[in-house]
């Protein structure tokens, strides 16, 4: 009798142990598991950390780890892993309720991983569970990564897109880079053919990014299973910074002549990252100066950076060029990228991912030569090089304040609210943003939702990495770009009620009053201008 009691208490018992470790997992809410764009890696994770002074609603337990996980595309077998920089933040590490995660892959990859039919997974290799993290954002310091944690996120879909670029853009973007090379025009880049292009590489690491088809309305290009409905929600604009190496010295050529080097015009900055101009001197007014070879770091074309540039700058309406002038990437030197100039012996070389290309136009003493790069501003971004580089404006207007100091980097010592005004951004007078968004279902979650709310607080209170998009009065003029869904008419989103849609990179900047004021007279919004 007692033999047969202990059975059935222990029977109960382990039944109740089970079905309190299933409600315990199924009571787990993964509010927000985004990929791409690393513009917005560090605003998003200080937003999902809970403070007293912000409710992110995600905890106060973080990891994170540089390449620490991947995206992963099941679509084909030969789509490869997309490995990023990743963290994580959850309320409890025994039991937890509420996760939140963010893979950084970059804009146009995280277009992929999320519009791909069926969805795309992330990926953590189990050997972290219970490791340390790598301390990526700054003032959080992170904890192991619990083993419950790990089974709540590990293999679940990616429910937001974080992009730089419309998905529009991104779509064009990938769609360019697929298409035969076309060296007259450039409206394609030769990195195919699709679905599954060639992997575009870097010239300075084993890194390189594939460009992969997808879809945004009809169905899928690889599994024809159908695209759901989206939508997308503007965070903020960001400023693309033009920068350059300091630390080369002994000659009036070099860069770290701060008297001649404050200010490149768009035409001047199209001759060099499209390979024609040969000397640092060709970049500047300044007379007399000797003739120093000119370095040039180019991102890749399916990222997000690379097409703001791309569309603000060489390949706008009035110049119509491209970063892409001479490469081959069915010859030497076109994949990956390293093309000397015939005259001077400067170059132009392929960088892959925000980190290498501040990585090598930032690299201490002169190892790089005197080398010009861009990257989107954020308050982490630059702070491993400002000792090392300097800033410059373009057509005389600077990026992050009302007037141009030289061009050092702010160092924030957060929290450091205002440090950044972006009063040329608010006034549409720099060419060179876009505004970043997050790309779901056409329902957006809850959880994504709050996240956004948070990080826009956090940038104006914390560390000011872009200008929320509620402060905006000027706007980006949207277009027709292929992918749209049949029927689907072009909008700004400056109108209530009106669906955003179209691209817009390199859209002419104008002010949403305008746009209002034409739709109230006729109807019809302002589209189809670029710059």
């Amino acid at each position: 009798m007692t033999k047969k009691m202990t059975r059935t208490t222990m029977a109960v018992a382990l039944a109740a142990m089970l079905l309190v470790g299933l409600n315990s997992f199924a009571a787990v809410n993964v509010a927000f598991l985004g990929a791409g764009s690393s513009a917005m890696f560090n605003t998003f994770a200080l937003a999902a950390y809970e403070t007293p002074i912000n409710s992110g609603g995600c905890g106060n337990n973080i990891w994170t780890l540089k390449n620490g996980a991947s995206g992963v595309d099941g679509r084909s077998s030969g789509i490869p892993l997309e490995t990023g920089n990743i963290w994580i933040v959850w309320d409890n590490s025994s039991a937890p309720t509420i996760v939140c995660a963010y893979l950084s892959v970059d804009s146009v990859i995280g277009n992929q991983l999320f519009f791909a039919q069926p969805r795309a997974t992330l990926s953590i290799p189990s050997s972290e569970i219970g490791e340390n993290g790598g301390n990526l954002i700054p003032t959080l310091s992170d904890t192991a990564l619990p083993s419950a944690v790990y089974t709540a996120i590990n293999g679940l879909k990616f429910n937001a897109a974080m992009t730089d670029i419309r998905p529009e853009d991104a779509l064009f973007a990938t769609n360019r880079a697929l298409a035969k090379l076309n060296n007259k025009t450039y409206d394609g880049l030769g990195y195919g053919p699709g679905p599954v292009g060639t992997p575009i590489q870097s010239s300075f690491s084993t890194k390189n990014a594939t460009p992969v088809a997808f879809a945004l309305s009809g169905t899928d290009p690889i599994t024809k299973q159908n695209i759901p409905a989206w939508t997308t929600t503007s965070v903020g604009a960001d400023p693309i910074i033009v920068f350059v190496n300091t630390t080369v010295t002994g000659s009036n050529g070099d860069f770290s002549n701060v008297a001649a080097f404050q200010n490149i015009n768009r035409g001047d900055l199209t001759l060099a990252v499209n390979g024609t101009a040969a000397y640092t001197r060709d970049l500047t007014s300044t007379p007399g100066l000797d003739p120093i070879p000119l370095n040039v770091a180019l991102r890749e074309p399916t990222s997000g950076t690379y097409n703001t540039f791309e569309f603000c700058i060489p390949r706008n309406v009035e110049l119509n060029s491209t970063q892409e002038l001479g490469v081959n990437p069915g010859v030497n030197g076109g994949n990956p990228l390293d093309i000397s100039n015939p005259y001077s012996g400067g170059w132009r070389k392929r960088v892959i991912g925000t980190g290498e290309m501040v990585a090598e136009v930032g690299v201490s003493g002169g190892a790089n030569g005197n080398v010009l790069g861009y990257a989107f501003w954020g308050t982490g971004n630059f702070a491993s090089v400002i000792n090392n580089t300097r800033y410059l404006t373009v057509d005389g207007v600077d990026p992050l304040f009302a007037n141009y100091a030289g061009g050092v980097f702010p160092t924030c010592s957060y929290p450091c609210p205002g440090e950044v005004q972006f009063t040329n951004i608010l006034n549409g007078s720099y060419p060179a943003w876009s505004v970043l968004r997050v790309a779901t279902n056409q329902k957006v979650p809850a959880g994504v939702f709050n996240l956004i709310k948070a990080a826009q607080a956090q940038t104006q209170s914390f560390a000011p990495d872009f200008v929320p998009a509620s402060q905006l009065t000027v706007f980006r003029d949207h277009f027709q770009r292929p992918g749209l869904a049949k029927g689907t008419k072009v909008a700004n989103g400056v109108i209530q009620g009106l669906k955003e849609s179209g691209g817009d990179e390199g859209g002419l900047v104008l002010n949403k009053q305008g746009d209002v004021d034409n739709y109230t007279d006729t109807g019809k919004e302002i589209t189809g201008y670029e710059q």
